[in-house]
């Protein structure tokens, strides 16, 4: 598998509670970019709640990838 192939997954969660409805979301590393659905459909049942930060985990090796997924944007 080339580098090339790997990319770093940027998109939203829901956000229960806050200011917004979503916050912008990336991973730590480059994933496969064939697990981008699977990752995305994953991230879908995920809600989070306030204060978070920006920077603060969301999920935590994803997928069994040994990739986590950051927020980047704080929501109070």
């Amino acid at each position: 598998m080339s580098e090339n192939e790997k990319e770093i997954l940027t998109t939203l969660v829901r956000v229960k509670g806050g200011a917004i409805n979503v916050v912008p979301v990336k991973s730590s590393k480059p994933i496969d970019r064939k697990l981008f659905i699977e990752c995305s459909k994953a991230l879908s049942r995920i809600y989070v709640g306030t204060p978070i930060n920006c920077g603060d985990t969301i999920c935590k090796n994803i997928l069994n990838t040994g990739v986590n997924i950051i927020c980047t944007r704080s929501v109070l």
